[in-house]
Parts: structure tokens; sequence; C-alpha cells
């Protein structure tokens, strides 16, 4: 902010006057008390969680897509989505989320062929209103925790200048807590959102479950197909869960244990940040896996709206019929959800999506 120190500028790591200069930006000169407040307070704290709350908003969106992806390929039945279970509990965003799905599928004959298939499906299909619910139940939550948080001060000490006696206070407002437990919070639910969602990558490539060619390739045998993708979901969703333990449970006293309580929020906002980005990945996994099993539906149609998505993955991403190198696949999908392509395409077609 002053031009000194370093920072990141198109992924070159420059001293701080650099970037700035780059960016068009000039230093800023600080008045009395500024850089303490800045450092001494929540603002970067605050502002990581406001990143991770982004992108952990626009994933569970994301995620009602590519679920209901998931559950029209995999010969899934609407029926669990019907509003009369869902009515019998009292979260809202768990019969929000049971109408998201079926207005995705609506018209698709795909589901209408299969409604019947098996009196129940996997859990990992079954329970997303319950499972994708309650993510956004916790995320709106934070939501509150960091909007408030934003709107506070948080420095030290706190003059009141307008007070007739003008007093200075020390205070602890600087403490993070409040954001940094909602930060640790937002990273386990998105863990649980990776989580089910790997499941369903999974279901998709085995072909013992999914009753598709295994690994989704015409030709298993010569092919791995979506067997690598899987792999690579896996190997996230471990990263994901080690990022998961909470941060602001440690304590380790500084400041000649005056400062004897630390909240380690910063940490957990940097963490539910590198989660949020790893989930994308992982839901991209899932949309292009679903995008690979449509095509071996045909002639039956998908609803229009997974339709449109379908074609919109497709436009960056061909259908996989010999192994190739994946990761452009991976990116390109990645930035249509980091983006938001994905959800505007959808709510272009059904309104916007309930959370």
């Amino acid at each position: 902010m002053i031009g000194e120190g370093r920072a990141w500028y198109n992924d070159e790591l420059l001293p701080g006057k650099d970037a700035l200069a780059q960016s068009g930006l000039k230093p800023v000169t600080l008045g009395c008390k500024e850089g303490l407040a800045l450092i001494s307070g929540t603002p970067s704290v605050t502002a990581m969680a406001i990143l991770a709350l982004y992108n952990s908003m626009q994933a569970a969106k994301t995620a009602d897509i590519t679920g209901a992806m998931s559950l029209e390929v995999l010969k899934g039945t609407i029926k669990a989505f019907d509003p009369r279970p869902h009515a019998l509990k009292k979260h809202e965003e768990q019969a929000k989320t049971a109408r998201n799905v079926t207005r995705i599928l609506e018209g698709s004959q795909i589901i209408d062929t299969y409604k019947d298939h098996r009196l129940q499906d996997a859990l990992s299909l079954r329970c997303i209103p319950q499972v994708h619910g309650a993510i956004k139940r916790v995320l709106k939550d934070a939501a509150v925790s960091i909007e408030n948080e934003m709107d506070s001060v948080s420095d030290n000490p706190l003059i009141f200048p307008e007070e007739e006696d003008g007093i200075a206070l020390m205070a602890g407002n600087f403490d993070g807590s409040f954001v940094g437990i909602y930060a640790d919070t937002i990273s386990i639910a998105l863990a649980n959102l990776a989580k089910i969602t790997e499941r369903r990558i999974d279901r998709l490539v085995n072909h013992h479950l999914s009753e598709l060619p295994n690994f989704l390739v015409v030709n298993p045998g010569l092919n791995s197909g979506y067997m690598i993708p899987q792999y690579t979901a896996a190997g996230l969703l471990n990263e994901i869960r080690v990022l998961s333990h909470p941060a602001t449970i440690d304590n380790i006293p500084t400041c000649a244990n005056q400062e004897d309580v630390i909240s380690f929020a910063y940490f957990a906002s940097k963490k539910a940040y590198r989660i949020s980005k790893k989930l994308e990945y992982i839901l991209a996994i899932e949309l292009m896996t679903a995008t690979q099993a449509m095509d071996f539906h045909l002639p039956l149609k998908p609803s229009p709206v997974t339709e449109g998505v379908y074609h919109l993955v497709r436009s960056e991403v061909p259908m996989v019929e010999e192994d190739r190198f994946f990761h452009p696949d991976i990116e390109a999908v990645y930035r249509q959800i980091h983006e938001g392509e994905i959800v505007k395409l959808v709510e272009m077609k059904i309104g916007e999506i309930e959370f």
C-alpha cells in the first residue's frame, strides 16, 4: 500500500512500488495512526474472509447444478426431491436446494425415463438437499458475522475526540475471533461439500455403479478416460480435509504473555480461501465428468438447462475418446465456475438459484 515490501502482480513477485506502478496505482500516504489500525486490527482477516465467502457462495450454487447433472446421468430418481419430505424439516435451505434441483432437471427425458429405475439412490445423490442446504446455512450465518466486522472499528487504542474528556481507551476490538471462528466453520462446511461432490465423481466413473462405460470412455481397457481426473479430485479432497482443521482452537501466547490468547483468525481466513479454490476445481471435475456421461445417454435428451450447461462445457472441453492431458480441460471449466459463467447461464434459464 505504501510502496514498500513486495507484492504479486500478474503472477510475478515485485517490489511494492513497482507492483503499484504497473497496476496504475500510487502509494498511499498514511495519516496519524492509520498504519497501526491496518496492521493491528482485523482488515486483512476480514478481507481474506470476504474472498473466501464469495468463492464459497458461488461454489454452493454451482454444486446444485453439478449435483443435478450427476443425478440425471446416473439415472437417479427425482422422487427424493418431492417438496413434501423437505417441508417436514425446518431448514429452509434444504427445501430451496430440492427446488433448485427440480427446476434444473425439469423437462429431462433422461430423468423421466429412469424415475422408477430404482427405489432409492445412494446418499451422495439422495441427500443433496440436506448436505448442500446445511452448507448454505453456514455460509449465510458467516456472511452476517463478516459483514458486521466490515462495519466495525477494530483499532486499538480507540480515541473518542467527541467526548468531553477526549479519552483513549485500550480495548480488544482487534481480536479476530468473530471472523476467524466463522472462517474455520466455512472450511469445515466446504470440506463436507467437497466430500459429497467427490463421491458423485467416483460413481460416475465406476461402471458397477453408473451402468455406463467404465471411466466414461468407449475403450476403457486401452484408455483410462476419467479415471485420472477422479484421482485429482481425491487428492484435492485430501488437501481440503487437512486444511479444514480449525486454526482458531490453537493458542500460542506472544508479547511476553501480555497477549496470552491469540485468535489465529488470519490463518483461518487464509485456509478458507484456499479451500474454496480447491473446491471449485473438484466441482469442475464433476461438471466435466457429468458432461462426458451425458454423451452416453443419446438419443435421450437432458433437460433444457443441463443441455445448455453441457454445450457451455463442450465449448472448452471436447468429448474424451482417447487419453489426453486433462490439465487444460480442468483449468478451462474451473474458470467457467470461478467467473460465474455456469451459474449465470442457469439463472438466465430458471431465474435465481435459491440460497
